[in-house]
């Protein structure tokens, strides 16, 4: 029962790291003169870091023939991720690191309770309910709060 609050606990930690990583991206992209270039060092650092866990940990390569069986779409996560650093790094110095997450959230939000509502992705239906709906409201109204004032 308690595994839960802890897997949340760590979830708030994770997300306490994005305006950190969006801070040093955009910082970074001052430094290189563009954000495509920050974009780039960031995740080829990541890779780097992911290809040292993946040595470390012995994990194994996956065959070619498994490689081409996988939905096409199912690649296009790398591409999503370099799309939402890239922004981040563009709009932060924009919009401010608060205005972006709360929007990115709200973003996210809206779109994840259509993905659990349909089952999008292979994932468990979680039907869209009135209190999701309402969260998602009070968060547009926090993002104008926050733009407002």
């Amino acid at each position: 029962m308690y595994t839960k609050y802890i897997f949340v606990i760590i979830a708030l930690l994770i997300g306490g790291l994005l305006p950190v990583q969006g801070s040093i991206n955009s910082h970074l992209s001052s430094l290189l003169k563009h954000p495509l270039q920050a974009a780039f060092v960031s995740f080829f650092v990541g890779t780097l870091a992911l290809l040292f866990l993946n040595v470390f940990l012995k994990t194994e390569v996956p065959a070619a023939k498994e490689l081409v069986k996988i939905p096409f779409y199912l690649f296009l996560g790398g591409l999503l991720g370099a799309i939402y650093v890239t922004s981040a790094i563009v709009l932060i110095p924009k919009i401010g690191i608060t205005s972006l997450l709360a929007a990115s959230i709200a973003g996210q939000l809206i779109i994840s309770s259509l993905i659990d509502h349909f089952g999008f992705f292979n994932v468990p239906i979680h039907p869209i309910s009135f209190g999701r709906v309402a969260g998602i409201a009070l968060l547009a109204t926090g993002i104008f709060l926050i733009q407002r004032f």
